[in-house]
């Protein structure tokens, strides 16, 4: 389910929903299953400074877990990433694979968000 513009957010542009078809398609990040979520690491609507340019992140910074995993992540963030690793590491390794270029701006801004 794609998520409609609102008054406080926008809806995915042409590349975000790409991006998140591509991580549907994927086996989960952490374990190698497919019949993956797409995980929002921050919210869709998630913005961050780059500089002194606000940056939208939100439809970028997911990561493809299944069902589990996604509930695991909900109940116990803390605990998720002590196994797994932060989420901005675990995405940069996401993004290795993917077919086309991720504005640099966003990737800087999903590398400075979890810092």
């Amino acid at each position: 389910m794609q998520r409609l513009s609102s008054k406080q957010s926008r809806g995915p542009n042409a590349n975000e929903k790409r991006f998140m078809a591509w991580c549907k398609e994927q086996p989960s990040i952490v374990s190698g299953d497919y019949g993956v979520e797409v995980h929002h690491c921050v919210g869709s609507s998630a913005k961050t400074y780059v500089g002194a340019e606000r940056v939208h992140i939100g439809h970028w910074f997911c990561i493809p877990l299944t069902q589990d995993e996604h509930k695991l992540f909900h109940s116990d963030k803390r605990g998720f990433e002590e196994v797994y690793g932060s989420q901005s590491d675990i995405w940069l390794e996401l993004i290795k694979n993917y077919f086309s270029p991720i504005p640099v701006d966003v990737i800087k801004g999903i590398v400075s968000y979890s810092k």
